[in-house]
């Protein structure tokens, strides 16, 4: 079974990153998905904190070893490693 780790904002459930498929031996076959497992991370984006009239930043609340200073919709696939 092939698994896909995707980190959203707790919030506003914008993306914050999207890590590759751990993939299985079925990988590419017909009908063969991988199951996605989202975790939430941080707090909300940089957009959505400063339109709800908080001060403070996303990457201060983040829970994740990585950096949140990324556009956090500026790619549909996310980054990854």
């Amino acid at each position: 079974m092939c698994y896909q780790v995707v980190e959203l904002y707790a919030v506003c459930k914008c993306l914050y990153y999207q890590h590759a498929v751990d993939r299985c031996a079925a990988y590419g076959q017909p009908g063969h998905y991988p199951h996605k497992k989202e975790v939430l991370v941080g707090h909300s984006c940089g957009i959505h904190s400063r339109r709800s009239g908080h001060s403070y930043g996303a990457s201060h609340y983040s829970d994740s070893g990585y950096s949140s200073s990324h556009s956090p919709k500026s790619s549909s696939r996310g980054h990854y490693r």
